[in-house]
């Protein structure tokens, strides 16, 4: 093929520091089959060569070293790199491509790629999925039946299922599933997030009076304690969130120490969906390789571990790497609630015997029907009650999602996270997998805090005692809250 007569990188291509090595970051998500090569290892002898590519020189300009070397070539087969008349502009509100099938655009989620049909590159992963037979839902998900089965065996604990609540749509359907329609023993465990909306405590208040049958524990963490902890999670990694990672620390012990053989939450697969869909194919030739399936209690132990020992990211530029930083982080803000979670886990796996609870999900896309369906079940079923203001039927519980979005939008426009937005992709895959028609689905959009700064965030900085601090001397904040060009090329 030719090789470009200006050539660049395309955009949100970025070179960045991989350990001692250098490589390419794709800030945005590929094509399929190309969504798996979106970190590119560059050979040392062209790294700082390919880093100085701006377009504003010829190729005959560049060194016969640079051009002449296979991976100029590879790269440009690639697309990545391109003659400076073919980079792709930055989208804006008012002009941007929007998948033909869900509601994501490469506005809200920049770099994302279409195919000829104008197909989104998550849709496209999504069919592939469906195709190859990868789409039955979450590993350790459960049906009804299963959870009625292991309750007519369950003579080991009080309870058959410990459920993690909120009050919000998703935690108030499981607690009717499970204690209603089902008839199970169900312990519901709580902790006083300080922003919970009001609306969805009074929600789980009510749930446990219509439900007589169902046991609520709560914790209580000081506020200062929380407060700082919040602090210090903005300045490490540009998002104050807690949540649910405490509630995991503070419950999974109790429910190993009441042998419940299960622990669920509300949680659907579409806020799995990148990990489920989109990064199934993320994985070198012999992590890929076949391997025997892990046990229930295994994936459940593994989870908890992740949670309580989070390993440094293998790249600190892949997809993971800013959950595991926040696992990571969140561990060094609260670490003193993490001593009964590490005892808890070093019996475990210390004796195999030890009955270990479950975490198991549902298959959301099959029972919930729609979202709508599901309001309407718990509203009728629940006294279920929508947050005033609130006009979406994702992540109902929390005041401040809407901070945890923008900032998630602003790490990953100004390329210093390769997380996509949740929110977006997770309104997109419901829309993709019937949930929600594309119509709600971008009216959901509008609600999210993707369209400036949110009402939520100014309150939320006095209440940390954030408001009117120079953001730079907060580390990761500044690259949550301003359009930051010219911070935008550091790694």
């Amino acid at each position: 093929m030719a090789l470009p007569t200006r050539p660049t990188l395309q955009y949100r291509w970025q070179p960045r520091e991989d350990g001692n090595k250098t490589v390419l970051v794709y800030y945005g998500l590929r094509n399929p089959p190309r969504h798996t090569r979106s970190i590119l290892e560059v050979a040392p002898e062209i790294a700082e060569g390919i880093a100085s590519l701006d377009g504003g020189r010829t190729l005959a300009d560049l060194p016969e070293s640079l051009t002449g070397h296979p991976d100029f070539a590879r790269l440009a087969e690639e697309g990545v790199i391109v003659d400076a008349t073919n980079v792709r502009k930055p989208a804006t509100p008012e002009h941007r491509q929007r998948c033909i099938r869900c509601v994501n655009d490469d506005y809200l989620i920049p770099g994302l790629e279409f195919d000829e049909n104008g197909l989104c590159a998550f849709c496209q992963c999504y069919e592939r999925a469906e195709k190859a037979g990868a789409s039955a839902g979450p590993q350790n998900y459960i049906t009804e039946a299963e959870l009625l089965a292991a309750a007519r065996n369950n003579t080991q604990s009080r309870f058959d299922v410990m459920v993690l609540c909120t009050g919000g749509k998703d935690s108030t359907y499981l607690l009717w599933l499970l204690a209603k329609k089902l008839g199970l023993r169900v312990l519901a465990a709580a902790w006083n997030m300080p922003y919970t909306n009001d609306t969805c405590r009074e929600n789980l208040r009510r749930s446990i009076e219509l439900l007589p049958s169902v046991e609520l524990i709560e914790r209580t963490l000081p506020r200062d304690m929380i407060r700082q902890a919040m602090r210090e999670q903005f300045a490490a990694i540009g998002i104050p969130c807690l949540c649910p990672t405490v509630a995991h620390v503070l419950f999974f012990p109790v429910a190993v120490e009441e042998r419940i053989p299960f622990i669920m939450q509300g949680v659907e697969e579409v806020q799995l969906a990148v990990f489920s869909y989109v990064m199934s194919e993320l994985k070198s030739p012999r992590t890929a390789a076949k391997a025997p399936a892990p046990t229930q209690r295994e994936m459940t132990l593994n989870f908890f571990d992740m949670v309580a020992n989070a390993p440094e990211p293998c790249s600190p530029h892949a997809i993971t790497a800013e959950f595991l930083r926040y696992q990571r982080s969140v561990r060094q803000r609260l670490a003193p609630l993490y001593r009964q979670l590490d005892r808890t886990l070093d019996a475990a796996r210390r004796d195999t015997t030890l009955a270990v609870p479950e975490l198991r999900r549902l298959k959301t896309n099959e029972t919930y029907g729609t979202w709508k369906e599901v309001g309407e079940l718990i509203k009728k079923e629940m006294a279920w009650e929508m947050p005033p203001g609130h006009k979406g039927m994702l992540h109902t519980s929390c005041r401040i999602e809407t901070v945890k979005d923008h900032c998630q939008f602003m790490r990953f426009k100004n390329m210093r996270s390769t997380f996509f937005p949740q929110s977006v992709v997770e309104v997109g895959a419901g829309v993709y997998f019937g949930l929600i028609s594309r119509e709600e689905g971008l009216a959901e959009l509008n609600h999210l805090g993707y369209n400036g700064e949110p009402d939520s965030l100014a309150p939320l900085l006095d209440d940390l005692g954030l408001r009117g601090e120079t953001p730079e001397g907060h580390g990761e904040m500044c690259f949550s809250l301003f359009d930051c060009r010219d911070c935008a090329g550091q790694g």
